[in-house]
Formats: structure tokens, C-alpha cells, sequence
């Protein structure tokens, strides 16, 4: 609630599919919120090889009800562009695919800043 609350694209990628779902306005913090909240994935694929596909899941919580995604289908997007928001915040997710080299780069309780703090890197993208 009282954080930055805008979402933004992880690596330059194309809108490949937008998923809407109803649901439930548990905490955030609690793990049964990414299974039951009411969330929009964002499903992107890289506009560079290797073209690997990841999911952004904006999810309401217990006090923000509003979701905002202001991306289509087919529109491309620059590294750390804005494409949507949780009214009053909540929780984002990022899914990426488990591939050999996969680093993580951030731990859990960690603060991260949107556009700045690198989550997750391949080693391919290291060299």
C-alpha cells in the first residue's frame, strides 16, 4: 500500500496475449492470493533471441481491487516501459522459463526498484 504501484516490462517484448480472471480479494501476502485473486497475466515474448516467453501477473489484494493494464496484443515494448498498474498496489509475480543458466539475482524480502533492480539473468546474457 505504500510503495510504487506501476508495473513494468522486464525485457523488451512483444504482447503475445492478455489473460483476465475474476477472483477473490485475499492479502496479497498470502500464497493463496496468486492462486485466487483476481489478476490480469500479461503473457510477453522476447523481441531478440533466444525469444523466450514469460508471464507478468498483476494481482488485486485486500485493498487494491483495481487492476489497469494499458497494453494490446501485437504492441511492443522497451525494457522497464510502463504497462499497467494495481490501484493502491498488491503484488506482481514475473514467471520465467527454467532453462540451463538461469540466475536469479534477488532474494526473498529483498526491495527491489522497478526499472532499476535486475531480478533474474541467463547466463548466456552474462557473457
Amino acid at each position: 500500500v505504500f510503495n510504487v504501484h506501476i508495473n513494468r516490462t522486464p525485457v523488451a517484448a512483444r504482447v503475445i496475449g492478455l489473460t483476465y480472471r475474476r477472483g477473490k480479494f485475499l492479502n496479497a501476502l498470502r500464497a493463496a492470493s496468486a492462486r485466487e485473486n483476481e489478476q490480469m497475466a500479461v503473457r510477453l515474448e522476447e523481441i531478440h533471441p533466444p525469444y523466450r516467453r514469460m508471464i507478468v501477473r498483476q494481482i488485486a489484494g485486500a485493498i487494491a481491487r483495481r487492476i489497469v493494464c494499458w497494453v494490446a496484443p501485437g504492441e511492443e515494448l522497451e525494457r522497464g516501459a510502463q504497462f499497467g498498474m494495481i490501484k493502491l498496489g498488491s503484488r506482481t509475480e514475473l514467471l520465467l522459463p527454467k532453462e540451463p543458466g538461469l540466475e536469479i539475482q534477488v532474494r526473498v524480502g529483498q526491495h527491489v526498484r522497478a526499472g532499476r533492480s535486475v531480478v533474474a539473468q541467463y547466463q548466456s546474457e552474462l557473457q
